[in-house]
């Protein structure tokens, strides 16, 4: 599977996969990454949740964003603690009960519910995928249309996602979340060369 994919990172032309997550998850750095470690909780608090979207967003919640994590999210704790304890969701139905959350908050809900099944999204992950797939990568921002995001994540980036056995799925959310934003601040193609 990985011999049509660009993975810059060695002197040889055929770069594994896991030796692409490795080298580039080593460079991954995001702020209070310990609050991350809520995800693997067996049941949710309210303040477990409002920490992980803080944690998330990068930076405390805008009125806005609270506003909407306390009107969209919280209020479906039942929900989502009842499918966090089953190990499962129906995805039609979770899409429903989260149809007016960006897609970026869906996504990361998606992964907070059963993070060994749904892989985080963001425009850093986006263009990370696209690059190595050889496809246009300096274009994605976070102002992508939720629907293309929406598209790319479940036709695209999840199953490649399910298909990578052996590379734990968080080590890949590192890597391609710090290639990506690699990729943003050089802003154009490079070549890499390990001593």
């Amino acid at each position: 599977m990985n011999q049509d994919l660009n993975l810059p990172i060695l002197q040889s032309e055929q770069t594994s996969l896991l030796l692409f997550v490795n080298y580039w998850s080593a460079f991954y750095v995001y702020p209070d990454e310990s609050e991350y470690e809520l995800v693997n909780q067996p049941k949710f608090s309210e303040q477990d949740l409002v920490r992980l979207f803080v944690w998330k967003n990068g930076m405390p919640l805008s009125t806005l964003k609270q506003q909407s994590l306390d009107q969209k999210i919280l209020t479906e704790l039942e929900y989502i603690n009842r499918c966090k304890q089953e190990g499962k969701l129906e995805l039609t139905e979770f899409l429903v009960r989260f149809s007016s959350l960006s897609f970026v908050w869906k996504s990361f809900l998606l992964h907070a519910i059963l993070p060994q099944q749904y892989p985080i999204y963001d425009q850093n992950i986006h263009r990370s995928f696209n690059y190595i797939h050889d496809e246009k990568y300096a274009e994605i921002t976070n102002t992508l249309p939720d629907k293309e995001k929406e598209q790319f994540y479940f036709e695209k980036y999840l199953p490649f996602i399910q298909h990578m056995k052996g590379i734990p799925q968080r080590k890949i959310d590192q890597a391609f979340f710090a290639f990506g934003q690699f990729l943003n601040k050089n802003n154009g193609p490079f070549h890499l060369m390990l001593e």
